[in-house]
């Protein structure tokens, strides 16, 4: 058997186990963060690892989604009006993940002791750019998904 038949038989069984490996690990970040929230001893160090555990259930929210996008999209071969609703849903997400995130900050900004402020702005860059990278990846490739959706859409109204 050769690699190559190795890994298009494979291929499920490979991405599953890679997405497993994905969960295993966002599961421990995010214990780890909960567990540094209730040992927290100041209301900085809460909401600072209050604010890694948002950032890392919104990349893991949007890691999926591109996730799924790309699995309707390539992994079935056919057209499924799943990859449109999961552009559509990806776009509200965001707006909706800035907007709380906004709300958030300013909350947490009068809770803040004094001696900590000087250290509010690392905590914000990483209240609002945490999920960018995912959020970036999925609007630069969603165009070229949302083009192969289309034509799959095409190929099969041809076959019909």
């Amino acid at each position: 058997m050769k690699i190559a038949e190795f890994f298009r038989k494979g291929d499920h069984v490979f991405g599953a186990l890679c997405v497993l490996v994905l969960a295993v690990l966002m599961v421990w970040l995010m214990a780890g963060d909960v567990e540094r929230m209730q040992a927290a001893t100041t209301n900085y160090e809460y909401y600072s690892n209050f604010v890694y555990l948002i950032d890392n259930i919104a990349r893991t929210y949007f890691f999926c989604i591109f996730m799924l996008m790309l699995f309707f999209t390539y992994a079935n071969k056919q057209y499924s009006k799943w990859s449109i609703w999961l552009f559509y849903i990806l776009g509200i997400s965001t707006l909706a993940y800035y907007c709380i995130a906004n709300q958030f900050y300013r909350h947490v900004f009068g809770l803040i002791e004094p001696e900590f402020m000087d250290k509010v702005p690392s905590m914000t860059t990483t209240l609002f750019t945490g999920p960018l990278y995912w959020m970036i990846i999925a609007y630069f490739l969603i165009p070229k998904i949302l083009k192969s959706a289309q034509k799959m859409k095409e190929e099969q109204d041809l076959t019909i």
